[in-house]
């Protein structure tokens, strides 16, 4: 479930991140002070969004358990944490 939500959240702030990084490197390319400029909210939210709904794709039609099974819960044993699975029949 965590990696799930790190997908998301990475997914939502990679185009900020990558914009930053953008603006540095031409300014350090171009040999000029930082200057502070707007950022361009609706771009980035967009992209975001695009990218959270291939995340959202991809783990639905690439990820989880083959179909048909049966499925077995998570359980404890040796004092050992057993997750959850689908055992094929």
């Amino acid at each position: 479930m965590g990696r799930i939500i790190l997908l998301y959240v990475l997914a939502m702030v990679l185009p900020y991140v990558a914009f930053k990084l953008w603006i540095r490197f031409e300014r350090w390319r171009l040999r000029q002070p930082p200057e502070k400029r707007p950022v361009p909210w609706i771009p980035i939210v967009a992209v975001g969004t695009f990218l959270v709904i291939l995340v959202t794709l991809g783990e639905a039609f690439l990820g989880g358990d083959p179909a048909g099974g049966r499925y077995v819960p998570a359980r404890l044993e040796d004092g050992r944490l057993i997750p959850g699975h689908i055992e094929a029949e």
